[in-house]
């Protein structure tokens, strides 16, 4: 079998859309790029993993997990994030979220403080040089912006306005109130899934023909803009849902914004394996949208999120196969296909 660094170099950068063959299918199945991929690129980006509104109460705290990194976040006059490890034996000190004054491991019983100090390790006895205040939870990089509370797992990450620059003026927050989230697991490396979500259209009319009834495919703009890859369309100007058309906006390497109408939806794309996702939605709406309008809406993207599971599942069965390697891009349509795979290429080199 080759080396990692060999498949990472079967994608040549230097080589122009039109000529260039897509990544190789091992891209998508193997553990040791998926490794790659974590320590490279995804710990070291900011990822929106609860909501600001989660987090409104001194002492409420949310906890959760990116990638095998246990995290939990608390509130104690300020927001705070740290691994929700135990330093004592590992393991996880707090489950889901809440309210409390202390976080209390359910194995030995050591309690922290909700700004990560440890209060106390019970039964320690006469143990030799130990420092209470060197075995507080570690700490994680956080910030806010949006409705969202971002970490980074890196040591030393850059600011989070650098990673969501190229969304200045791009995407309105403004008067939208959060609804809902729905998450759905997908047999597909995740890079399928955002390969599937970059395609510049491309499989709407034959995958999506509810939707694409309703769009003006001929219009269909894509543009690179920094990390940002922004695909805008019009519609027919007959959906209520889709107003005059969508803006789907992708920021590197795993979110996405979709807007249409007086909606906002997200989707944030995490790796569960080589072979399988998640992709976690959260649907946000107009705070003039009524109920029937909110549950029609909703009904409707769960109907396009199905069949790109379908399609996606698909795709991850026929990369497996050994009748094929590589592809070729559209150059007029798959844009942010081949940004995406010049980004991956970029960063995963050593």
């Amino acid at each position: 079998m080759s080396s990692l660094a060999e498949e990472i170099a079967r994608f040549d950068r230097t080589v122009p859309m039109a000529s260039s063959p897509t990544p190789p299918s091992s891209w998508y199945v193997r553990p040791d790029i998926l490794d790659a991929e974590k320590e490279r690129i995804l710990w070291r980006t900011w990822q929106p993993v609860a909501r600001v509104e989660q987090l409104r109460e001194n002492g409420s705290f949310v906890s959760g997990s990116f990638l095998e990194q246990p995290w939990v976040i608390t509130r104690d006059g300020q927001l705070r994030a740290f691994y929700n490890v135990c330093r004592h034996h590992a393991a996880l000190v707090a489950q889901g979220e809440g309210c409390a004054a202390q976080l209390t491991c359910p194995y030995h019983g050591w309690i922290y403080d909700l700004d990560g100090k440890l209060r106390k390790a019970p039964r320690l006895g006469a143990v030799k040089e130990f420092q209470r205040e060197q075995y507080g939870l570690k700490p994680v990089a956080l910030e806010v912006w949006g409705p969202w509370v971002w970490l980074n797992f890196s040591p030393s990450p850059s600011p989070l306005a650098e990673q969501l620059a190229p969304l200045a003026g791009r995407v309105s927050l403004e008067g939208l109130r959060f609804v809902t989230s729905r998450s759905y697991e997908l047999e597909c490396n995740w890079k399928v899934y955002v390969d599937n979500y970059l395609d510049g259209g491309y499989h709407v009319e034959v995958a999506h023909q509810a939707l694409a009834a309703q769009l003006d495919l001929d219009a269909y703009k894509t543009s690179v803009e920094g990390s940002l890859v922004l695909q805008m369309c019009g519609s027919d100007g007959a959906s209520e849902r889709l107003g005059d058309g969508a803006v789907y906006a992708w920021l590197y390497p795993n979110w996405m914004f979709n807007r249409y109408g007086p909606v906002l939806d997200t989707n944030w794309v995490i790796p569960l394996g080589p072979d399988r996702c998640l992709t976690v939605f959260e649907y946000f709406f107009d705070e003039s949208c009524d109920q029937e309008f909110i549950d029609r809406s909703l009904v409707a993207s769960h109907q396009v999120q199905l069949e790109d599971v379908d399609i996606c599942q698909s795709v991850q069965r026929g990369l497996r196969s050994q009748g094929y390697d590589v592809g070729r891009y559209a150059p007029s349509l798959e844009i942010g296909e081949y940004s995406f795979h010049h980004w991956l290429a970029r960063d995963l080199t050593p």
